[in-house]
């Protein structure tokens, strides 16, 4: 493999981190790849406050590089076991996706995660503002993760999605019961609620052509007993048409696309986006194939995510006449995946007992078949 002498990421938030540590790791495992990794940031952009969920890789790869455990735990991580979905669909209150017992995801508070990795000896860490990556900085390759507001609109599609705001909320205090997401469906979305070293972190997403700002906060204050707002953001839903911009350039994070919060996915894209890269960098694949590869993750999302949708909610409300309405149209992997989804007893005896054991062909995005089971079998 070639070797690279350095790696420029523009940015400091989770994708930026999330791709300094695969970066970082890989270049070590792989007979010291890159000679220096370097992190531009501007101190002035705020990092996000609010407690996130993760998926198993992500929480692998932010454990293994920055050594920590859950005695040493800087990024105040929480477990998460999995996510209770209630309210959704009509035959039970409460479905629960779970990670099983052999391993846990975090919560965990974005820009602590950030400082942890700025100041790791593992990165070149320096604090500049970034207007133009190519122009400005002098290294091989460039990771450009500098988020929705610096996009060329025109290399973007949109995706499908019936969300578009979303209301923040906090509450001190830590919730010793609560190791897992909540996905609580309210009359006009859902709610997260994520649970921190020492608060609850909370999201009401809504969409405000259907419910007014006015209305989404009444209820999100009174439903979930809280104080008050902490921000309130817009967004849109959508996918970098070529991740591949400049001569020297690669988007990932939310400048490469953003879909709702649903099941954690944007983490988990982070990272597959950082590898994509990786694969494209070293001569892997070829940047034509990994723009390929990174568009169709993304097109998978969108399908999973709309699933859930298709089903409602315990709410006969405007909001999900509409979520219900939107269009879905599954390709023939997943049509063949959810005719007969794998629980995870089966897909370990498929793995032990076949000779060519390929997981792709049992997992759909970032879901492998038994995810799939669990919604299948709550809602059919």
């Amino acid at each position: 493999m070639k070797k690279i002498q350095k790696i420029a990421i523009v940015g400091a938030g989770n994708a930026a981190c999330l791709t300094a540590l695969h970066y970082h790791l890989y270049g070590r495992i792989i007979n010291d790849s890159i000679d220096e990794i370097e992190i531009y940031h501007d101190p002035s952009v705020p990092i996000e406050k609010v407690g996130l969920g993760s998926q198993l890789n992500v929480t692998d790869i932010i454990f293994d590089v920055l050594e920590m455990d859950w005695y040493e735990n800087p990024i105040d991580a929480t477990f998460k076991t999995g996510i209770l979905y209630e309210g959704w669909g009509k035959k039970q209150d409460k479905i629960f996706h779970s990670f099983s017992g052999k391993g846990n995801a975090i919560h965990y508070i974005p820009h602590k995660l950030s400082k942890c990795v700025l100041e790791s000896s593992h990165f070149n860490a320096i604090e500049k503002s970034i207007s133009d990556p190519e122009k400005e900085i002098d290294a091989n390759y460039i990771i450009d993760c500098r988020g929705r507001h610096n996009r060329d609109k025109s290399n973007y599609d949109t995706l499908i999605n019936p969300l578009n705001a979303v209301l923040l909320s906090s509450k001190d205090g830590k919730d010793p019961d609560l190791h897992y997401t909540r996905t609580v469906t309210t009359p006009n979305g859902w709610t997260f609620v994520i649970p921190n070293k020492d608060s609850v972190s909370y999201g009401y997403l809504y969409n405000n052509t259907i419910t007014s700002d006015k209305e989404a906060k009444e209820d999100f204050l009174e439903r979930f007993n809280l104080s008050e707002i902490d921000d309130t953001l817009t967004f849109e839903n959508y996918m970098a048409k070529n991740v591949f911009v400049g001569n020297r350039t690669i988007l990932n994070g939310n400048a490469c696309g953003f879909m709702e919060p649903m099941e954690a996915n944007s983490t988990a894209f982070f990272l597959s986006v950082a590898e994509f890269a990786w694969d494209c960098i070293f001569g892997i694949t070829s940047p034509n194939k990994s723009n390929h590869l990174i568009k169709k993750l993304m097109k998978e999302i969108e399908t999973f995510i709309l699933w859930h949708y298709q089903y409602g909610s315990k709410y006969d409300t405007a909001f999900w006449e509409y979520a219900k309405s939107l269009p879905f149209h599954p390709d023939k992997k997943f049509k063949e995946l959810i005719k007969n989804p794998f629980n995870k007893n089966e897909l370990e005896m498929k793995f032990h007992s076949k000779e060519n054991f390929k997981l792709e062909e049992y997992a759909y995005g970032q879901w492998a078949s038994p995810s799939i089971k669990v919604w299948k079998d709550a809602m059919e």
